[in-house]
Parts: structure tokens; sequence; C-alpha cells
């Protein structure tokens, strides 16, 4: 028995955890296992691309798949070795049992109805579409439930944000801060008043509760949609990230709040600083090393003292005009910088400002690009690719 007992430990150690993953990864924008590629064109340090559709979202890479939706309503399932493509679902009205009649809202906005980067665990991928439509699937391709949230389109150009598992929830952003059991895709809790905004929830833990965070400033205990604290910050179109226990809002106004759970279940936010940032921001910003790094819409880079907001530099970048419409990324130490022409800088974190590359896909996209180990996978026009250097 003790031999028996020794092999099934072995196994289970062996065996490799798979962590939630989806929008910006783990939702911090930062991969510090990964050994990124640092140059790359359209034919150099490519493993391989595919014909995959249209989207703003970004891909999901877990373990030896690429999940990734495409206009109007798919999910594709990619092998991630060799680009071909496993499988595929339609996810629209007609697919809805029993079958509904598309509202008279659902007509297609500038960033169409895929804009939500899916989300994936060990075992299942979740979709959300702009038309208010969600769904799960194993990653055999099986459907395991779909369903749709009924509420009206109130954002003028569409719906961007993103699901988040914790908790055993799926939390998604229709009409107002919903959680789904992911078992059964059955509503869990609603925060009716924490309403939806194009920037996606951000989840972490205040010691051991796990809370999410919405972009209008709302911070609801997971488990069963209890809210600790509201209006605590607020950002337009991005979304807030977390470093131990302080959230950023980055945007033309960036605050830093201070998060402790106190004994009593109760929230103490405590204000730590606020910074006027010129110009309109759609990417998220990310924490590396202190720094609170912020990309403008014009292309204004802008490195912050995460403790105090202090500017410590703003470097116009150098790479031709478009729309920041992707993350900021930091992975394996380097941060990249994306615009929705396919220009994609790779700069050295630091005080000082300084770029190491530059590269460019023909086509462009707006999604925030993926690292994974040493492969990054990045949209450019209808095209996936996967790169890595040799």
């Amino acid at each position: 028995m003790k031999r028996i007992f020794l092999a099934m430990l072995l196994v289970l150690v062996a065996m490799p955890v798979v962590a939630e993953t989806g929008w910006r990864g783990d939702g911090t924008g930062r991969a510090p296992t990964a050994e990124p590629c640092l140059l790359w064109t359209a034919k150099t340090n490519v493993l391989w691309k595919v014909n995959v559709g249209s989207s703003y979202s970004s891909p999901v890479p877990v373990a030896d798949r690429v999940f990734v939706t495409s206009e109007d309503d798919k999910l594709l399932c990619v092998n991630r070795k060799t680009g071909k493509i496993l499988w595929e679902h339609t996810n629209g009205f007609s697919d809805l049992t029993p079958k509904t009649k598309a509202p008279e809202d659902a007509s297609p906005t500038s960033c169409g109805f895929t804009t939500p980067t899916p989300v994936a665990d060990g075992s299942h991928v979740y979709v959300l579409f702009g038309t208010g439509i969600v769904a799960s699937y194993d990653f055999e391709g099986q459907r395991q439930w779909i369903r749709y949230l009924a509420e009206p389109q109130i954002l003028e150009y569409g719906r961007s944000a993103s699901p988040v598992l914790v908790a055993g929830k799926l939390v998604v952003m229709i009409g107002h801060l919903t959680a789904l059991d992911a078992a059964t895709g059955k509503t869990a809790w609603e925060v009716t008043d924490a309403a939806e905004t194009y920037g996606t929830p951000v989840i972490t833990k205040l010691g051991d509760t796990p809370v999410v965070i919405t972009p209008n400033g709302v911070v609801v205990r997971a488990t069963d949609g209890k809210v600790l604290a509201r209006g605590i910050g607020e950002v337009l179109h991005s979304s807030p990230i977390v470093q131990d226990g302080v959230v950023f809002f980055g945007d033309a106004h960036s605050t830093a709040v201070k998060l402790t759970l106190k004994p009593d279940g109760k929230v103490e936010t405590r204000e730590l600083w606020q910074a006027d940032l010129e110009g309109e921001f759609y990417a998220s910003p990310v924490w590396h090393d202190g720094l609170l790094y912020t990309v403008s819409n014009a292309g204004a880079l802008q490195a912050l003292a995460a403790a105090t907001g202090k500017t410590i530099y703003q470097q116009t970048l150098e790479i031709p005009s478009g729309n920041f419409y992707g993350s900021l990324v930091v992975a394996g130490g380097k941060l990249f910088v994306s615009n929705d022409k396919g220009n994609t800088l790779v700069v050295t974190p630091g005080k000082e400002f300084k770029s190491i590359q530059k590269n460019s896909l023909e086509d462009g996209a707006a999604s925030t690009p993926m690292f994974d180990g040493r492969a990054l996978f990045l949209r450019a026009g209808d095209l996936l690719y996967a790169i890595s250097a040799p």
C-alpha cells in the first residue's frame, strides 16, 4: 500500500498545474517566466500562422492549445505546436436552446462582437460575446452550456470587457457585474448597480478572501457578491491592476488606492496618490519593479513611481501613428508596447527610456499580445501568428 501511495503521489506531483488564463494572462499583464522573442517580421521567427478571422480579442494559450475568437460569434481551438485548427463553433442566437431571435439592438458595433478575450482553466474554456451570449466548452470542443444574458447595449463602441474566473465563478460584465456558476452557467450573484464598462474587472485576494474590482471602483467579494467598497477609483476604457494590495487606475486621472481587509470583514481604503496625465488612454497599465507604465493613445509612454505617482519619464514613441488599444505587457523582463497598425516596440524597463527593438506585421491588430514560455501569440488582420526565436 505504501508503494502504491508513493506512486500516486509522484503522479500527482508530476501533473502540470494549469493556471486560469485569459486576457493579459492572469490580468496583470506580466509574464515573468516567459523567454520572449524580441525580433520578428511576417517571415522571421514565425513558427506558424493560420487564418482564424478578424477580432480585437487576444489569443489564449493553455497547455497544448490556443483559443481564439473571430467575428461574429466563433470560438476556435488551435494546436499550439502546428497551428492546425482543431475545432471551431459558432455561438449565435440560433445556437441557443430554444433558438432565440436576435434582439433589435444586436447590430454590429465599431469593435464587433468578439472583443472580449476568452478565459480558460486546465479543462474548460469560457467565451463571452458582445451580443450577451456566454458559453463553456471542454478542450475537445464539447459545449457544456450556453446562455443569453438579455441586457440592452448601452456602450457606444460595443462590449469589450473580458470574462474572468474566480472562486468557481465566471464573472462577466453584461449590463452589470454578474457571476455565473462556471460548471452550469447558472447565475450565482449579481451586483446590479455595478454598471458594465469597456475595461475588464481585476481579481485579487485580500488576505484569504478573493475579490473582484471593477473599472468603476466597486470591490466585490467573489464568493457571494457582497459589495465591500465603492468609488475607490474609475477608468473609462482601461482596466485596473493590483500589486501588493494597491489598486492602480491608469487614465488621464490616475489614482492608487491601498485596500486592507479588516478583522470584521470590511475593507479599509486609503488613497495613496492622484496624478493627472495628458491624453486619452485605452491601453491598460502594467506594474514592474516599482514603476507603473502607461501609454496614451497618442503614443506617449510614461513611467510613474508606483509609490508616489511621480512621473519618472515621458517619452513620445517613434513608431508609425496608430491607436494604442492593445495593453502594455512585461514579458521576460522586457516591456512590449503595441499599436493597431501592427507595430510593437520593445523597451527595457527602468527609470530611463531605452528602446531596443521595433517590430511590424502588416494588416495590424488591436489586440494585446500573449506570451507563454518561448512563444509569443499575436494577431495581424485575419491571421494568428506564433512567434519564437530558434
